[in-house]
């Protein structure tokens, strides 16, 4: 069996070290052409973002809570109820008494049904085990007009309120917070897509090209060249020319 000496050794670490600043030299000579790469990168992000389309969805909230004055019984009857009967939110009695609240908006019951059926409007915080009771829900509201995005998180909210207290026969539950504004939320961050394809576009023609180099039979360095200097024939000396 043969043995490796260390002399061996060291010479095929040299090897490898050499070939990698050559790799990276190289790297640094082919630096346009993975700026460019880049900008491909930069291009396609771009397309890639027009083709999806960056949709902005618009949202508002309302905190409706259990009130603790007056007998705290009912105060805990009101947060298991409106955390066990939160599926009413979807229910024509909810929904018609927002459609009173949001008077000349122009929202039918069915369509205040149809948000909630497909998750624009939603209750936020509540559980059916009662370790895991909300003791203030969130009632969200989003929809990708703005117009009375607000309006119906208030309606809404008060409008659930409204339904419970009518099952206990009290008005221990209330909206806590009211919605007074709305916020915005984009499909796509578009600044984190163009980092995101510059960046693989960047290391992409980076790595090919350092690995094409650092495997390549060439000789760009000295420190590349044969170091038992008993084998070397003679230098070529570089000419610019």
């Amino acid at each position: 069996m043969r043995t490796i000496d260390i002399k061996e050794l060291e010479t095929a670490d040299y090897d490898i070290l050499e070939n990698i600043k050559a790799a990276f030299y190289r790297l640094w000579k082919s630096k346009l052409i993975v700026v460019i790469a880049t900008l491909f990168g930069l291009l396609a992000s771009l397309v890639y973002i027009n083709m999806v389309g960056v949709h902005t969805t618009y949202y508002s909230s309302a905190k409706i809570y259990s009130v603790t004055y007056g007998s705290l019984q009912d105060s805990t009857t009101g947060v298991q109820v409106m955390n066990i009967y939160a599926d009413l939110l979807n229910t024509a009695g909810v929904c018609n008494r927002a459609v009173e609240y949001l008077g000349d908006a122009g929202y039918s019951a069915k369509e205040l049904q149809n948000m909630v059926n497909s998750g624009q409007v939603y209750l936020h915080g509540y559980s059916s085990d009662s370790k895991k009771y909300g003791y203030s829900l969130t009632l969200v509201a989003t929809s990708s007009d703005a117009t009375y995005v607000m309006e119906i998180a208030n309606a809404m909210s008060k409008a659930f309120a409204d339904e419970i207290n009518d099952l206990l026969g009290t008005k221990t539950v209330q909206v806590l917070n009211e919605a007074r504004g709305i916020s915005t939320m984009k499909s796509i961050n578009v600044k984190l897509y163009i980092l995101l394809f510059c960046a693989a576009a960047f290391v992409l023609s980076a790595g090919i090209i350092f690995i094409k180099e650092f495997f390549s039979s060439k000789v760009y360095t000295i420190g590349q060249c044969e170091q038992d200097e008993g084998r070397i024939l003679g230098l070529i000396p570089e000419s610019r020319r």
